[in-house]
């Protein structure tokens, strides 16, 4: 989670220095909100669903839903870091039950997505293994490539738009390839 915040704020921070406004945020057109929105209601549900079976599905889900949001913004500069931050996370959770956790003693759960490592994990160098001192918490790869992403998307998101200069010779401007 502490991860997550500090995403935002470095990405806020570099949309700032790189001459955006918060205000550029609300007018970005963004393809299918509703399923960020589907997502993030998934991932908070889950998690306070408790252990076990159904947690868990109310989690993939919204990764799932997550992961269709990206992929449908994925022209958005960062989105593609977003997209595999969230596939390899929904990968691991998705075969090992859970996100496993090194220094978890096996067997113990933390709410519906997380647990600690034990042998039949199929995807543990994909899982919280990577221990980030400062923030006292472990996390994995994806969740790196995740914020990595998000601070790139919103940093992308905050920043004035492009105007390409007409051309020299009064020609007119290319069209640019859409999606």
């Amino acid at each position: 989670m502490t991860l997550s915040l500090i995403a935002l704020a470095v990405g806020c921070a570099a949309g700032l220095l790189l001459g955006g406004k918060f205000a550029n945020l609300w007018r970005a057109s963004l393809r299918n909100a509703e399923l960020l929105l589907a997502g993030a209601f998934c991932e908070f549900a889950g998690d306070r669903w408790g252990t076990g079976w159904g947690g868990t599905v109310v989690v993939i889900a919204g990764f799932v839903l997550l992961f269709g949001f990206a992929v449908r913004n994925i022209r958005l500069t960062g989105m593609v870091l977003v997209a595999a931050g969230l596939l390899s996370n929904l990968t691991v959770i998705a075969l090992d039950r859970g996100m496993p956790v090194r220094g978890v003693p096996a067997g113990v759960t933390v709410g519906p997505r997380h647990h600690g490592e034990k042998p039949g994990d199929h995807l543990v160098g994909l899982a919280d293994v990577v221990h980030v001192a400062p923030l006292g918490e472990m996390v994995s790869a994806g969740d790196i490539v995740l914020a990595v992403g998000v601070a790139t998307v919103i940093a992308g998101l905050m920043r004035p738009a492009r105007r390409d200069p007409a051309p020299a010779d009064g020609a007119p401007r290319a069209q640019p390839w859409t999606i």
